[in-house]
């Protein structure tokens, strides 16, 4: 009786771990599923850029619009060189959110003389490369590969963004 009852408990525990696991898909797999025009261009891309994917679960503002681009080698190339990928958000009345993972190893970014850096919540330094009315961008490295976030607003959008919005950003990305 006691090894049913354990039997039944494992079983209910493993069906509520399969449906949090389901119903938490990653942000990129949303996107995917949200917009297959983003589902097409992801996976178009080699498998090893497909898995450094990256993308924030909060954003400053409501999307109306995404998008994934990327720089490199046309697709069919086999030794496709991805420099970076970017997805792009837009709310449809003049501000964008760009959020760019640099794939390129290659890619070196020199921050020696940098003096203005923030710290991620994970204690990821980022260095804040703007900070002005109407762009605000951080850029940062993890795990061998480089980041950059950036909002861009139009002057004619009344609503007022701060990097701490970049940075919450930022906070949120999954890698």
């Amino acid at each position: 009786m006691k090894r049913s009852f354990f039997k039944i408990i494992y079983a209910l525990v493993l069906f509520i771990f399969g449906l949090n696991t389901f119903n938490n898909k990653g942000v990129v797999e949303r996107l995917k599923g949200e917009y297959p025009e983003i589902k097409e261009v992801a996976e178009s891309l080699p498998i090893a850029v497909q898995q450094k994917l990256a993308a924030p679960t909060e954003l400053p503002f409501k999307p109306i619009n995404v998008a994934l681009t990327y720089a490199g080698d046309m697709p069919g190339k086999p030794m496709r060189d991805i420099i970076h990928t970017e997805f792009t958000y837009g709310d449809g009345e003049g501000v964008n959110l760009r959020v760019i993972t640099f794939h390129n190893k290659k890619a070196i970014w020199s921050d020696e003389k940098q003096t203005n850096w923030i710290n991620l919540k994970d204690g990821t330094k980022a260095f804040i490369e703007g900070d002005a009315e109407n762009v605000q961008q951080i850029r940062w490295k993890k795990d061998g590969i480089y980041y950059s976030i950036m909002l861009i607003k139009s002057p004619e959008i009344e609503k007022e963004y701060s990097i701490e919005d970049v940075v919450k950003t930022a906070n949120s990305m999954e890698y």
